[in-house]
């Protein structure tokens, strides 16, 4: 069998329409819509194993800008890890995964990924340690404020996500900076029913409430508001916690517990920098790949 290996994916129509095939077929998940509204950058590659013109394996490189406590830092994130069930168990993923190495290791602060359950005796034979993550929590309850939904339909409100995008998030000591393409990965699809502004506060917020909890991915506002009043804004009456899914500035939570999800293990690259096994972080969740 001789396989082909693409690395200028997104640019090909027929195999872009592979991965996303592949994709498709292995997480039910699509980005044509994403790569036609103008959202793909050379941030984002792919690399696409083709036997023929059909796409059998990938594994995408993602760069990234991280700042960390005032530093720009280089990462990149492996992501979209899949195969065709029909070309399972010929080391195809290995292959990627050293090809992306050699490729990427000198160009980057560290390099890392996210597995499920099914995978996590994989990485750690490619040089990848198990790494911990932590999740926040603060008391919340209904407050001040209105909170006005942005429809993620309407280009006016994208617009108005990505000024607020460029705010950043005064909240967080870890940030993916400069991809408001990934932003929209989700935004623009299962989470775009999630962005709400608060008028009170200035601010854009991306939330969602489940089961009293109000599940915080993200807030995009000037340094001088407070984020517990902007959470209070969002809540709704039956909500009386918040969980954060960045990693907050000291101060501005109640409680701090070891993150314990079998389906979104964190993987670091042993040769690189790992500030996760020094410091009690999260990685943003809408920065994952």
């Amino acid at each position: 069998m001789e396989l082909r290996l693409c690395k200028d994916v997104m640019r090909d129509d027929k195999v872009r329409a592979a991965f996303d095939g592949l994709a498709q077929e292995t997480f039910g998940l699509s980005f044509e819509k994403w790569y036609r509204d103008g959202y793909w950058s050379e941030s984002n590659l792919p690399y696409v194993l083709l036997d023929g013109e059909r796409a059998v394996a990938n594994v995408s490189v993602n760069r990234m800008e991280v700042l960390w406590q005032g530093e720009m830092c280089r990462y990149i994130q492996l992501g979209t890890v899949m195969t065709d069930v029909s070309y399972r168990g010929q080391g195809l993923s290995r292959y990627l995964m050293e090809e992306i190495r050699r490729d990427w290791e000198a160009q980057c602060d560290a390099m890392f990924l996210f597995a499920n359950k099914t995978v996590l005796d994989f990485y750690p034979k490619l040089g990848y340690e198990k790494t911990v993550q932590y999740e926040y929590r603060l008391k919340t309850e209904r407050g001040m404020g209105t909170a006005a939904k942005l429809d993620m339909e309407c280009g006016r409100d994208r617009d108005f996500l990505n000024q607020y995008y460029l705010k950043g998030n005064p909240f967080s000591v870890l940030q993916v900076v400069s991809n408001f393409g990934l932003l929209m990965f989700y935004c623009g699809s299962f989470m775009k029913d999630c962005v709400y502004y608060v008028e009170q506060y200035d601010a854009v917020v991306i939330a969602q409430e489940e089961d009293g909890v109000l599940y915080c991915y993200d807030v995009f506002c000037k340094e001088d508001v407070s984020l517990r009043n902007v959470l209070a804004a969002v809540a709704g009456e039956a909500i009386r916690s918040s969980v954060l899914l960045f990693t907050p500035v000291e101060g501005m939570y109640d409680c701090i517990a070891v993150m314990e999800d079998e389906d979104d293990v964190l993987f670091v690259l042993k040769e690189k920098e790992n500030l996760f096994a020094e410091h009690k972080l999260i990685f943003p969740a809408l920065a994952h790949t």
